[in-house]
């Protein structure tokens, strides 16, 4: 009596899973960077640091599929820090005059903004919905929007670099913009790889 043995073969599925589930894991050390940027900036603000812990927090939420909170939570919580950062750029007390902690401020405001759209994005990119329930993906005109965002986003953040070596800055302000970038760049890469 002969056995015939076939052999196991990954399907297409199984890989686009587990390259999302890479791109999701790998998030989370830029995040992580931002997080040691913000808390290690003598000049930043307590404001800076809580962004940064929930950036980290939703990064890791992602990585490990949702467990306890679910994506809506989370956007929630990244575009509500985006925009109060956005109006403390404007109008609050933590206006800045210095042009390089207002590009900071505004990079991290417009990150936090994007991080959302980008969470509800990858969210609904592998069948799931912002609500935690099965997506029902009609359009792809919401992901195209927040692509497009991630891409002026990235050539921001390559500005922001480039004009913080030139001024001399320290070097935590292009360190954090940088791994913001690359955070960015992976949540994007993510419903694409789903």
């Amino acid at each position: 009596m002969t056995t015939r043995v076939t052999p196991v073969t990954t399907t297409t599925a199984t890989r686009e899973a587990s390259m999302v589930e890479v791109l999701h894991l790998a998030a989370v050390l830029p995040a992580t960077v931002g997080l040691c940027c913000a808390v290690g900036d003598r000049r930043g603000r307590a404001r800076s640091v809580v962004s940064a812990a929930a950036m980290l927090a939703a990064m890791l939420a992602m990585a490990a599929g949702w467990p306890l909170v679910p994506p809506l939570v989370w956007t929630a919580v990244l575009l509500a820090l985006g925009v109060a950062a956005a109006a403390r750029l404007r109008f609050g007390r933590g206006a800045v005059a210095e042009p390089h902690a207002r590009d900071m401020q505004l990079h991290r405001a417009l990150g936090l903004v994007l991080g959302a759209a980008l969470l509800v994005a990858s969210a609904a990119g592998h069948g799931q919905g912002a609500w935690g329930h099965p997506a029902h993906v009609t359009s792809a005109t919401p992901y195209t929007v927040a692509l497009a965002g991630a891409a002026a986003y990235l050539v921001f953040t390559g500005w922001l670099v480039v004009h913080s070596v030139r001024r001399r800055t320290p070097v935590l302000g292009a360190v954090e913009a940088s791994a913001m970038g690359l955070m960015t760049a992976l949540m994007a890469l993510a419903p694409l790889a789903g």
